[in-house]
């Protein structure tokens, strides 16, 4: 027998983490039905409230890469962003998909996310759940009992019933020690700032290839920056470019398949060969080539990155939905075909393919590769591949080596991926207590790891913690697709779905 909401003591939520993860998480709790009475309490030390370091206030030409019609902050309700930006007078989302201004700045994002956040505190308000929000660092946390407590940087300590972990993605790796050096710059963003401070005639080396490398170079060419522009990495793999949208219907490459196949194999488990067969159904029901989509897989690498890129923004319109389908497919599915693959699967798409999987799956928007084109066209861009050396030279600049030879550069920019540890520095030590706890553990490939269904922490000896969530970064150890709002407002279902079951269970069903 279930307990009245009424008769049950108030539910304590901590959320730390205070971006766009904790908007859906709010959104999704103030909509949904049986969670009685109860309290969130929402922790963020930055300046950067509902928004998150991904969408704080910055430069027009920070643009988010998904279209606007996939950037809804609501579940259930798909085209929110889309009623926002009209409600709003704003243009985004329309005319030409190809053209400049169809893809939002990320600023604009963040003020959505601003709106449903408050939209969101307001419902649960009124409804009986106040939210707090405490503008300071969570440093340790401990179970104590059937509560955990959380201590902030000034001593304090909060208690709570649960606690979602959404503390976002690190910032780039100092792999060459430069930091302190005059003209490095150890993080792009806010990318208004950074681009202000880079004199227009600078000879600039963007370290890193990926969406924030992108961003950073055309940011600094909407500022008029005159000098050479080099991007360079170990491989030289810049993301794809996004074609046109379809919005087919995923029919058998499905949460539903991927689970029905593994429980029929002998352990529970797939095979690479099962996931590829169930993607070859849906290319086909598509009238898609699978073999066209293998060929862009293995591209990188074969061809140089500017001839990848100008290959790719030619087929913006291409006939085949092959790409498009995956683009639907892998982000929808992939986290629980990734979580039923076997170990050794795991390990060789780690080895072998993660950076194409990534560039495929996270790909820019075509005006950004316009841009890119632009410049190298111009002789002001190259890309580079084979870094292996970055070091600071007597007085000012960087000598820099890679593949393509050894130069010197005024300025360097570090816009690599964040530490496969995936642990922001300022929430280390609340991540630290967690696994010293036994609340959680780290994941070798990245965050803690997480109970896939639920994104639960778990700890020791294998045990979900039913108290502690992760969500975000957090969980790309265990999940491999954790960016892009679709995949965290899924996350964020999960959550408040086993919050709320939880909260319903009798307490003599809990084991």
């Amino acid at each position: 027998m279930t307990t009245d909401t009424n008769d049950r003591p108030p539910t304590r939520i901590g959320l730390v983490g205070g971006g766009a993860a904790a908007v859906c998480l709010l959104d999704r709790l103030s909509r949904t039905q049986g969670r009685g009475r109860g309290s969130v309490t929402v922790f963020e030390p930055s300046g950067n409230l509902w928004r998150g370091r991904a969408y704080q206030h910055d430069a027009d030409a920070v643009l988010a890469n998904i279209i606007p019609a996939e950037m809804s902050a609501r579940t259930g309700a798909p085209d929110d962003f889309l009623d926002w930006l009209r409600a709003s007078g704003l243009p985004y989302g329309q005319g030409d998909y190809a053209a400049d201004g169809y893809f939002p700045p990320r600023h604009v994002f963040g003020g959505y996310l601003e709106r449903t956040a408050e939209n969101a505190v307001g419902e649960l308000s009124l409804g009986g759940w106040p939210v707090g929000i405490v503008r300071d660092a969570v440093v340790a946390a401990r179970e104590a009992g059937e509560e955990v407590v959380l201590t902030t940087r000034d001593g304090r300590t909060h208690t709570f019933d649960y606690v979602i972990c959404a503390v976002g993605a690190g910032r780039p790796a100092d792999h060459y020690e430069l930091s302190g050096n005059a003209g490095y710059f150890g993080d792009p963003y806010p990318l208004r700032d950074t681009a202000a401070a880079i004199p227009a005639d600078a000879d600039v080396t963007v370290l890193g290839t990926g969406l924030a490398a992108v961003d950073t170079v055309v940011t600094l060419a909407a500022r008029g920056h005159r000098g050479r522009i080099t991007m360079a990495s170990r491989n030289g793999a810049l993301p794809a470019v996004r074609q046109r949208p379809v919005f087919p219907e995923i029919r058998h490459f499905t949460p539903a398949a991927l689970h029905a196949r593994a429980a029929a194999g002998h352990d529970g488990r797939l095979g690479l060969d099962d996931v590829l067969e169930l993607l070859e159904r849906e290319l086909a029901e598509h009238g898609a080539d699978p073999s066209a989509v293998v060929a862009e897989l293995t591209s990188l690498g074969v061809e140089s990155p500017l001839e990848r890129l100008r290959r790719q923004y030619e087929r913006i319109d291409e006939p085949d939905t092959g790409m498009r389908v995956m683009q639907h497919a892998v982000p929808e599915s992939g986290p629980d075909a990734w979580t039923l693959l076997r170990t050794a699967d795991q390990d060789f798409i780690r080895e072998h393919h993660y950076r194409a999987v990534m560039s495929l799956c996270c790909p820019m928007p075509p005006a950004n590769a316009r841009k890119l084109l632009e410049l190298h066209g111009s002789g002001r861009l190259r890309v580079l591949r084979g870094l292996w050396n970055v070091k600071p030279l007597a007085g000012t600049g960087f000598h820099i080596g890679a593949d393509g030879g050894e130069y010197e550069s005024d300025v360097v920019v570090n816009a690599v991926s964040a530490p496969s540890h995936r642990v922001p520095a300022q929430a280390r030590p609340f991540v630290d207590s967690l696994v010293e706890d036994g609340i959680g553990e780290y994941h070798p490939y990245g965050g803690l790891h997480i109970e896939p269904s639920t994104s639960r922490a778990v700890g020791g000896g294998g045990r979900a913690h039913r108290r502690m969530h992760a969500i975000g970064d957090m969980g790309a150890g265990t999940l491999f697709f954790t960016s892009g709002m679709p995949s965290v407002l899924e996350r964020a279902d999960d959550i408040v779905r086993a919050v709320v079951q939880d909260i319903t269970t009798p307490q003599e069903q809990h084991a």
